[in-house]
């Protein structure tokens, strides 16, 4: 998976600038694609790929540098929504898929099952209108489709109103 990330999203950023967050199923598995990302791009340890995941000190040593204070946390999502910062790739686990706008981002990277209002929430964040982004593309790497036929059905069905937490913008 890391090595068709490296090369799918440096494509993509050829050809648009922007921003994009990879979505796994567990910490674990966010800090072992971290790793693995690493080793095949070490110039992004720097700047460019950061995890952003909850955590505490009973953590693992590897685990470590990605646990991070709400200050920190909060740092990190105003560098990831400057469209000018080099930090251009975070992983995830659940932060930052519901009610977290980034205009700039334009990919997603999905690796965790996802249903109902919360994917609608997930994919809603690379929808968001930015400079002359034609719209946001999210890579499934799962197999999401049924489950997004499904929310948007639920979504179409209510006429728009759904669940008051979905973002459709």
């Amino acid at each position: 998976m890391a090595a068709d990330l490296v090369a799918h999203l440096e494509k993509r950023l050829e050809a648009m600038d922007g921003k994009a967050m990879v979505v796994c199923m567990s910490r674990r598995i966010c800090v072992d694609l971290y790793n693995a990302l690493i080793q095949l791009r070490p110039e992004w340890a720097t700047d460019t790929l950061k995890v952003v995941m909850t955590g505490s000190a009973d953590d693992g040593p590897d685990w470590q540098p990605h646990i991070r204070s709400k200050e920190a946390r909060r740092q990190l999502a105003n560098r990831f929504k400057d469209a000018n910062d080099l930090f251009r790739i975070v992983i995830v686990r659940d932060m930052w898929l519901t009610g977290f706008d980034a205009p700039c981002l334009h990919t997603m990277y999905a690796d965790k099952p996802m249903q109902g209002h919360g994917l609608m929430q997930a994919i809603a964040r690379v929808n968001r209108v930015f400079r002359d982004k034609p719209g946001g593309l999210v890579v499934d790497y799962l197999g999401l489709a049924d489950q997004l036929k499904r929310a948007l059905a639920t979504y179409t069905e209510s006429g728009g109103r759904g669940d008051p937490t979905v973002d459709t913008a």
